[in-house]
């Protein structure tokens, strides 16, 4: 799953558009938005963070820099607890040609200590989409963990396929493939009409 091997995975399966949200990280944006530009692959940078209420929401910009800002912020609110490799598997930190420059010291399985109020705040202090992954999942999803979804100034929510609408309330939905594997890259995607990806033509799309 480097973003070579996705942004590749991606065209093969008809896409024109991607994110990439890693958990509690935001190392191998860099790279994702080297090969993007290289391959003529539309994007939005992300994160996927397990806030202190253990539900996972994701952020989304078009601002690679903002971003990478919020990656850090997360990734210093992590517990200090060094990833066991042989249990949770390796973190690697890859350059446009898959080689491995390093690994994410850190466990990035944890929840960070910043609750779910903190990251909507911060994320739209930096221009970002504020979006609750999977809210119907049994685990780490806002409703398991919470019983509700709260009435907070969320942009969207996510859904998986097949997931009942009336789950969102009143928000907009998006339905992503939250690929962990290459070979589901695309069994799942939004189809909207902008003329380019942004922050802003998103939320006027999912609007309409």
């Amino acid at each position: 799953m480097s973003p070579a091997a996705i942004v590749k995975q991606a065209q093969e399966s008809g896409l024109n558009a991607l994110a990439l949200t890693d958990h509690n990280c935001t190392f191998n944006l860099p790279v994702f938005a080297e090969v993007c530009a290289r391959e003529g692959m539309a994007c939005l940078y992300g994160i996927e963070v397990n806030v202190l209420e253990e539900a996972h929401v994701l952020g989304l910009f078009d601002c690679l820099d903002s971003a990478l800002e919020l990656g850090k912020l997360v990734y210093e609110s992590l517990p200090d607890v060094p990833n066991q490799a042989g249990i949770l598997g390796d973190q690697p930190i890859v350059n446009g040609k898959d080689e491995i420059l390093g690994f994410a010291e850190k466990t990035l399985y944890g929840a960070s200590s910043l609750s779910l109020h903190s990251l909507l705040e911060e994320v739209h202090h930096l221009g970002g989409l504020c979006i609750p992954a999977h809210i119907a999942r049994p685990t780490n999803g806002i409703i398991s963990q919470l019983g509700f979804i709260p009435d907070e100034d969320f942009d969207a929510v996510e859904l998986r396929s097949g997931d009942n609408p009336e789950l969102a309330g009143r928000y907009p939905v998006l339905r992503n493939s939250d690929s962990h594997f290459l070979e589901s890259i695309g069994a799942v995607y939004n189809e909207l009409e902008m003329e380019s990806l942004s922050v802003e033509n998103l939320m006027a799309a999912l609007s309409l």
